[in-house]
């Protein structure tokens, strides 16, 4: 063979060039904070943001949402909003009950858009009634005005009839779980204290006491007036999304406010 032969049959090779593999990244978006990072302590990655920055929703977050080992361990919203958040140091189960509920309405309307169609019960006659509610159309319902944080993210109240000053935080994802396992182990001995289980989770100290067993004596023997002052307060602090919307039966004409149900078809309308 000669020497221009042997030239061209080593230019003729053709190195092999690896596909390259199809990738999506997927767009980011801010979600805004109802509770604005007022009531977080000042260690959590939430302290004083507004908000907070999520991917968009892919087939990976599908496969949560249909997995059945994670919807029967319950984790179902809390490991979705984790696929999610860029900030890998934000534990969900530590977040806000409001501030969880809006990121779950942003993923919603950015994966499926903002129509959820859901039937809903007439509470007069019983008969049903398809709703189609725009959620892009919900409201943040933010922090009362009247009330101030202290720099640990909790706030005072003063209770009208026992005089007591107490200092109160907003429940988390891991306080309900807490309290709804309280109550659970609580019922198998024919006991049952909702409101005490609750209340020994929100009141962080009574009159600047904060040992478990004064919460815990207070929570307990709390006058009824004081009681009912202290979750109207806890609402009316509370931020959240404002998930009312108005409802009119096709069929009696009642009308209502009433909550947005969750359902599962939330996520799966189809």
């Amino acid at each position: 063979m000669s020497r221009n032969a042997e030239r061209l049959n080593t230019t003729n090779v053709t190195p092999e060039i690896p596909e390259q593999q199809a990738t999506y990244s997927p767009p980011t978006t801010l979600v805004k904070l109802p509770s604005e990072g007022k009531f977080y302590e000042p260690d959590h990655p939430l302290h004083d943001k507004d908000t907070v920055e999520i991917k968009a929703m892919t087939t990976r977050q599908e496969e949560i949402l249909t997995n059945q080992s994670i919807i029967q361990s319950g984790e179902v919203v809390d490991r979705l909003i984790k696929s999610v958040l860029l900030d890998q140091k934000i534990d969900p189960s530590t977040l806000l009950i409001g501030d969880k509920n809006a990121i779950v309405i942003a993923l919603r309307i950015d994966g499926y858009g903002e129509d959820y169609e859901v039937n809903i019960n007439c509470p007069v006659c019983g008969l049903g009634k398809k709703e189609n509610i725009d959620l892009s159309q919900l409201d943040v319902k933010g922090m009362s005005e009247e009330i101030e944080t202290t720099e640990n993210g909790t706030f005072m109240i003063v209770l009208p009839k026992s005089k007591a000053q107490v200092e109160l935080r907003l429940l988390t994802g891991d306080d309900e779980k807490y309290v709804a396992e309280a109550n659970k182990k609580q019922k198998k001995y024919g006991v049952e204290r909702p409101l005490v289980n609750q209340y020994s989770r929100m009141i962080v100290s009574v009159n600047n006491d904060p040992s478990p067993s004064t919460v815990s004596a207070f929570a307990s023997s709390m006058p009824a007036y004081d009681s009912r002052f202290l979750r109207k307060m806890y609402k009316a602090v509370s931020p959240d999304m404002d998930m009312s919307f108005q409802f009119q039966c096709g069929h009696c004409g009642h009308e209502q406010d009433m909550e947005v149900p969750i359902t599962a078809g939330f996520f799966w309308a189809d």
